[in-house]
């Protein structure tokens, strides 16, 4: 079981590029005003990003920068040049962002396609959670992700091109360009990497957490998962804890409703019958526990999600 696939079909993602921008230099802009997660690919051209509260750093032709949380920060050709809001450069009334976003002082062009992405934050799986609040992927000459040079070349045809579909093709690429961000972060990670991230590439908790994913409807206890792994009860419990954050029995409930909320939204199974799928035979018991990981009702949560109607057994 790919842990890592299952958990971001899981996760109800979606992205969806803001448009080109076009800055030179000297130019300096915000996100202040904008609270989703957003991501930049530098096109051409250089400057430095700066998340609040970090220090900045320096970016240049071919790199992705992704903010996951959505922190507020700044884009500039040099650290002491005053920004103006992406919200600013806005036109129209009700605002709308130009087909390019354009500012700067007429020097040195520093192309750049930026974006932002959507997830349910109620779904919050803990591997999202503990993403970085900046992921920097370096490009050309000085990286090695052919994925990321190949991806930014489709979405600024598509860009450039305006053909019929573009805004749905698009939407599917910034979903894409997530997955494949974090596939690479998670594989930069050096080996024995505490947290739930280090925890996907740890031999035995890593065979834990596959054997969850294979079958979360079982009725899984300790022992059963500590046996599968080849280790004590005693001492899985405690490596587990340590790198996942919370016990297997606790991990094991969030993604049975990770798991319900995906069958909710894309299945339009019957409150009972998305209990049975994930394991519980009260669908009383499944309810409570499911409003307490979620946020809501599963019967609510479909409705607010655009499910479809519910198929009740014959």
């Amino acid at each position: 079981m790919d842990v890592l696939s299952d958990i971001l079909q899981a996760v109800h993602l979606s992205g969806a590029i803001l448009g080109r921008a076009e800055f030179t230099s000297p130019w300096g802009v915000s996100s202040e005003g904008l609270t989703a997660p957003m991501f930049h690919i530098v096109l051409s051209g250089n400057g430095f990003i700066t998340v609040q509260g970090h220090e900045p750093i320096a970016m240049g032709t071919g790199d992705l920068i992704m903010m996951p949380h959505g922190h507020i920060h700044s884009l500039q050709s040099e650290f002491s040049v005053p920004t103006v809001k992406f919200t600013d450069l806005m036109v129209g009334d009700p605002p709308r962002k130009p087909d390019i976003i354009r500012s700067g002082g007429g020097g040195a062009v520093t192309r750049i396609v930026c974006g932002h992405l959507a997830f349910d934050q109620g779904e919050m799986h803990p591997l999202l959670a503990q993403l970085p609040a900046l992921i920097h992927i370096k490009g050309g000459a000085d990286g090695d992700h052919e994925w990321l040079e190949t991806t930014a070349q489709l979405i600024t045809s598509e860009l450039r091109a305006e053909r019929m579909g573009t805004s749905a093709l698009l939407d599917r690429l910034g979903g894409v360009l997530f997955i494949q961000v974090i596939r690479s972060y998670v594989e930069s990670l050096p080996p024995g990497q505490a947290g739930w991230l280090g925890a996907l590439r740890d031999l035995r908790i890593g065979q834990a957490l596959e054997l969850i994913h294979e079958a979360p409807a079982r009725a899984w206890s300790i022992g059963d998962l500590a046996c599968g792994v080849g280790m004590s009860r005693s001492a899985f419990a405690g490596r587990f804890k340590t790198l996942v954050g919370e016990t297997p029995m606790q991990y094991l409930t969030r993604w049975r409703m990770h798991r319900a909320a995906h069958y909710l939204r894309s299945e339009g199974l019957a409150v009972p019958q998305t209990a049975r799928r994930v394991g519980y035979e009260s669908s009383a018991t499944f309810s409570k526990a499911f409003k307490r990981y979620i946020g809501a009702s599963p019967g609510t949560y479909r409705r607010l999600s655009g499910g479809p109607p519910a198929i009740h057994a014959a």
